[in-house]
């Protein structure tokens, strides 16, 4: 949505770049000052630095509002709203994202529109009110669908899923998410498929069918490996090995073997890249930012 320098965001220097905006904004040329802006603020996002990139943000449009860009304000407003709710300042997000859904809508947006609904779901959960977050995670996931946006489809419905388990709702949670898990499997999308599975094998440790949690997380390590996520894969991979005496002798018998064959085929932590050993930020949000 926002518009961003051809080159990747892990090759540019925020500094440098928070540098050039300041010197655009000072001689005069404001839509270069409020671009620049933006690609800093999606620099911040992607290391979730919040706070900075809120700023950022903040900056970028109040320098489109000023230059009356319509389409420059709503962009830059949808990432201010993405970025309030990653700092859980959820009616700031609210307010920031329905004004950026009442210009996308404006100016027939539909992705951005679908973009913004979905933003709204989230913020709205956050806020407690599950009612309205459903509604609006059922609009996004209607627009997605006219959009023909599989990937948008599934996360709308994995974190519809991630909502029933918030509530405690096993039933729905257990057929939303294997609806996701469906949808992943059909992308061949090895994070979403291993999300998926590690929030189902959640389900199945609650609700204790401790040999389904094993194998489930075996399934979800596996997928984050292939994903190349060596960091939750581990994770996911500890909790599995935790259950091996609490499982039946063939599962464990069969499941040794592929945690054993994980094991070995992790890198050592202290050989993962530091975007594995510093990536925390939540994907459903950085993906939403475009």
């Amino acid at each position: 949505m926002t518009e961003e320098p051809d080159t990747d965001l892990d090759d540019l220097d925020p500094a440098e770049l928070l540098e050039e905006a300041v010197a655009a904004l000072e001689s005069g040329d404001k839509d270069e000052a409020a671009k620049k802006y933006n690609a800093v603020g999606n620099i911040y996002m992607s290391v979730a630095e919040f706070e900075e990139a809120h700023r950022c943000f903040e900056e970028a449009l109040t320098i489109y509002k000023a230059l009356k860009d319509e389409t420059g304000a709503c962009d830059t407003m949808y990432n201010l709203g993405v970025a309030s709710i990653n700092l859980e300042r959820w009616d700031e997000a609210i307010t920031s994202l329905k004004s950026a859904m009442k210009l996308f809508d404006k100016g027939d947006n539909p992705s951005g529109s679908a973009d913004a609904v979905y933003g709204l779901a989230l913020a709205s959960l956050g806020q407690g009110s599950f009612d309205e977050a459903m509604d609006h995670f059922k609009k996004a996931q209607k627009a997605y669908k006219a959009l023909d946006n599989t990937q948008g489809i599934a996360s709308v419905v994995m974190d519809m899923g991630a909502a029933y388990v918030d509530k405690e709702d096993w039933v729905n949670a257990k057929a939303t998410i294997k609806k996701a898990l469906k949808m992943y499997e059909d992308m061949d999308d090895k994070a979403g498929m291993a999300d998926a599975q590690s929030l189902l094998g959640d389900i199945s440790e609650t609700n204790g069918d401790e040999k389904r949690a094993a194998e489930l997380f075996v399934d979800a390590a596996s997928n984050y490996y292939e994903a190349g996520i060596f960091d939750i894969a581990r994770e996911v991979l500890d909790r599995a090995e935790q259950k091996m005496w609490d499982v039946p002798k063939a599962t464990r018998r069969r499941l040794r073997k592929v945690i054993d064959d994980l094991r070995d085929n992790l890198p050592e932590e202290d050989e993962l890249p530091d975007d594995d050993l510093d990536d925390d930020i939540d994907e459903d949000l950085e993906d939403m930012l475009e």
